[in-house]
């Protein structure tokens, strides 16, 4: 006979399945980083939270985008969990090793407003974002390789699988950053607005304060199209962190056993990272946990498989002048498998870091999980 308690369990069964087998999963943590503007006797704050510098007629606008404000301006690409092609965040994907959704760059959005002045022009590549952390400085992303030593092509090239589904992200992703970024060599002329991304690497924890610094604006050329007068413009925010709670739907088709990768310590580095704040073991941690997904992916397809075991590996590499990986060398590796080894080193190899002086060797310990466990 049916009790009351298992009649309800079969009904609630029963409308799962007539819903088309799709749960609400428990609400998610999103973390969310908001530069907000200082004040200052040269500056106006916006009302949209953004700040704005003004002179003869010609008007700068900068607000700082988080992540939620990302996604919504692309809401199709940042809603497909890991697969997501919003070339600016990590979409709707929480990080399994951090229980959180992982913050991928620091965005600005500028506008330009020019109304008195024959032409002007803002090279996005000479900015600068300035930390409180000792002198660290943030250089912009540029769109292609050689571009800028930090580049959308490269950054993207670095994740990409061999995969047919995978070179339709990328190449997606590099559409829409054609179509946001702040361009160079893009002159303003009198009675025209213009308006355009600019990218940084994302903030370490410990930031506070940042000063984004446009370098050598132009605000006149001389008869050869060459700069006449220049001014730099230093624009100031304070750092607010939030953690906000999401529902999320998951389909229940997708099943099997779920894996993830995370430093299982704290990365070790030589003697050549001293006094190098973009070589610092915190700098280079926090790169590395935005490609674990990458590596986890060498892992998830043989421990599927069974053909690999969750386990430790040792991966020591070395990290040239110009910032590409120079070396990669499996230490020691405990997911028994030649195939995941040689993927990871694969994956490694094709990283790229900020170009800084010296040699750089780091050690780092990654932790291969069985997530059913």
């Amino acid at each position: 006979m049916l009790t009351n308690k298992k009649i309800g369990l079969c009904a609630a069964g029963l409308w799962l399945l007539a819903c088309g087998c799709h749960l609400l999963y428990p609400q998610q943590i999103v973390q969310v980083s908001r530069l907000l503007p200082v004040a200052s006797a040269q500056y106006a704050l916006e009302s949209d939270g953004g700040v704005s510098y003004t002179i003869e007629g010609l008007r700068l606008l900068i607000r700082h985008l988080s992540d939620p404000d990302l996604n919504a301006m692309f809401p199709t690409e940042s809603s497909e969990g890991e697969y997501s092609i919003n070339p600016y965040t990590f979409g709707d994907y929480v990080d399994p090793t951090v229980g959180y959704v992982r913050n991928r760059f620091t965005v600005f959005e500028i506008e330009v407003h020019n109304r008195a002045f024959a032409k002007v022009e803002l090279n996005p590549l000479k900015a600068i974002l300035l930390t409180d952390r000792g002198g660290e400085f943030l250089q912009p992303y540029g769109i292609l390789a050689g571009s800028s030593p930090r580049n959308f092509e490269s950054y993207y090239r670095a994740r990409r699988s061999p995969s047919g589904n995978d070179f339709y992200r990328f190449n997606m992703r590099l559409g829409i950053v054609r179509s946001n970024n702040y361009n160079i060599d893009r002159k303003i002329f009198k009675g025209e607005s213009y308006r355009g991304l600019l990218v940084f690497d994302p903030l370490a924890a410990e930031v506070a304060q940042v000063a984004l610094v446009l370098r050598d604006f132009v605000l006149k050329f001389n008869p050869h199209d060459a700069p006449l007068e220049t001014t730099t413009l230093r624009f100031e925010f304070r750092r607010e962190v939030q953690r906000e709670l999401v529902e999320r739907e998951q389909d229940e088709s997708q099943s099997g056993p779920v894996t993830y990768t995370r430093l299982g310590a704290p990365l070790q580095l030589d003697r050549g990272a001293a006094g190098n704040p973009t070589r610092a073991a915190s700098a280079l941690e926090g790169e590395l946990q935005d490609r674990l997904t990458d590596i986890n992916s060498c892992f998830a397809r043989e421990f599927a498989a069974g053909r690999a075991a969750a386990g430790r590996m040792k991966v020591r590499f070395a990290i040239d002048p110009a910032g590409a990986v120079a070396a990669v060398e499996i230490v020691d590796s405990g997911v028994v498998s030649a195939v995941v080894d040689a993927c990871v080193r694969s994956e490694i190899e094709q990283w790229t870091f900020a170009p800084a002086a010296g040699r750089t060797v780091a050690e780092c310990d990654l932790e291969f999980i069985d997530g059913r466990e």
